[in-house]
């Protein structure tokens, strides 16, 4: 917390837009109007460049980690990102704020049913109540927009970034 306002670590694939720094104002901005202060990956990588490419994904890796670390709870883009699912570095993001203790919430543009965004990359077989690809591994979407372990792993998933903002700095008010 500072100044009273929940610190939230803004996780998801806008990181790799063409100005990813114009969104994280954006995004930062919506923080700001609803009561909490947005703290964007990028924001913690002034000395993470390195010649030596191994060497630079480790500074940040270890940048964002230590950011995650430092807020009060993470706010995930879950929208599909370069397939069926969501950002895989938003679901290790996700993973160790659960880990640390964090308030973990969601929130995602294509509230699609995870199987019918599978089945946009490979066709679906029914078998029974659940589906198989077409390699025979087993869809199994319980209903939910994406794999159950980050949906149910998540405190809530929303269908805007507003909601799941409003909700920590709710979630906030009520701890504080």
């Amino acid at each position: 917390m500072f100044d009273g306002k929940p610190e939230i670590y803004l996780a998801g694939p806008e990181v790799f837009l063409p100005n990813p720094l114009a969104r994280a104002a954006e995004l930062k901005a919506i923080c700001d109007r609803l009561g909490a202060i947005g703290r964007f990956p990028m924001d913690n990588q002034a000395n993470v460049a390195d010649p030596d490419p191994d060497v630079m994904a480790a500074n940040i890796c270890a940048a964002d980690e230590a950011l995650v670390a430092a807020c009060d709870a993470i706010v995930a883009n879950m929208t599909p990102f370069r397939g069926p699912s969501m950002d895989a570095g938003t679901c290790y993001e996700m993973g160790l704020a659960k880990g640390l203790g964090k308030l973990v919430v969601g929130w995602t543009a294509d509230p699609r049913r995870w199987q019918d965004k599978v089945a946009l990359v490979s066709p679906l077989t029914a078998e029974g109540d659940w589906f198989r690809d077409a390699d025979g591994n087993l869809c199994r979407d319980f209903g939910l927009i994406d794999n159950l372990m980050m949906v149910k792993g998540a405190h809530a998933v929303f269908a805007t970034f507003e909601a799941a903002v409003g909700f920590v700095v709710a979630q906030s008010r009520v701890k504080g």
